[in-house]
């Protein structure tokens, strides 16, 4: 199945909630959050997205496509800054599930993972620290918009 194929429920305007911590042992801060997911291009999917840090609007930019593997690229103004992370992954068990990674500070790379649940309107990303199990840092669940 297509990256649009399994899409397809997304497709269309969203509101909802974005919750972001950033150690596993934070609590969760949340805001209001929009999506506007569509097709671009045929064979490709993009998600444009807003969210809030504090009082400060953030908004990102998800771009996939593929058939039986997934690529993507990502940008996000409070995450990625002025550079984009490039994944690869594929479906499972109903989930669109991206690998990235990202340069430390110091040591090796670390890493990024991004899952698209269609069927709960869910979409999150987990870091994974190198030696540690990945921990989910962002939820962004949606409702269609009226």
């Amino acid at each position: 199945m297509s990256v649009v194929d399994h899409l397809t429920p997304l497709l269309g305007r969203w509101q909802g909630t974005n919750r972001l911590r950033l150690m596993p042992t934070d609590d969760y801060q949340t805001s209001a959050a929009t999506a506007t997911i569509g097709v671009t291009a045929a064979r490709f999917v993009s998600v444009a997205y807003t969210w809030a840090d504090g009082d400060a609007p953030q908004d990102g930019l998800l771009l996939l496509g593929g058939d039986e593997d997934a690529a993507a690229v990502w940008v996000d103004s409070w995450h990625t800054g002025p550079t984009w992370m490039t994944f690869a992954g594929g479906v499972a068990d109903g989930e669109l599930r991206l690998r990235g990674s990202y340069p430390a500070e110091s040591g090796p790379d670390w890493g990024w993972h991004i899952h698209v649940r269609p069927r709960d309107a869910v979409l999150t990303m987990h870091n994974v620290v190198p030696g540690h199990e990945p921990y989910q840092v962002v939820e962004l669940a949606l409702q269609p918009a009226p």
